[in-house]
């Protein structure tokens, strides 16, 4: 494996309504916000990011960044279908009712209430505004 330099990786999420998008990992889940920039058309063209230069606000959440991108033309929400691609993001959590009770208390839509799996006390989902379902796990 290749040497990383930081201990974890950084999500990007195209978005296709970057305030909803925003309003949902900012105001609702809480996440905060470390860096805004504007990346250039040739540099987005050039490595293959998107088909135009685009907003971005990167977002953490622990070690966790994930970076909203907000281009000139989104692309269209997705199906609500199962599809392959990006399903899910887990963020641990060490109360999975606490952190519940806050986010509801945001506004945060779950899925359901914390159901226990095999290895978690508990684990609940939200979708953000495209879809990518929000996991919370709390482990054993």
């Amino acid at each position: 494996m290749f040497k990383l330099s930081y201990p974890a990786a950084e999500i990007a999420l195209i978005c296709s309504n970057f305030e909803e998008s925003f309003r949902f990992y900012h105001d609702l889940l809480g996440m905060d916000v470390t860096m805004e920039m504007q990346v250039p058309d040739d540099l987005a063209r050039q490595v293959g990011l998107a088909p135009s230069g685009f907003r971005q606000v990167r977002l953490r959440a622990g070690d966790t960044i994930l970076k909203l991108a907000a281009l000139p033309e989104p692309p269209p929400t997705p199906s609500a279908e199962f599809r392959a691609g990006v399903r899910w993001i887990t963020f641990l959590v060490e109360d999975i009712e606490a952190a519940v009770a806050e986010m509801k208390g945001r506004g945060v839509k779950f899925l359901s209430e914390p159901v226990p799996a095999p290895d978690a006390v508990g684990v609940v989902c939200a979708p953000d505004p495209d879809g990518v379902l929000i996991e919370l796990v709390q482990r054993r």
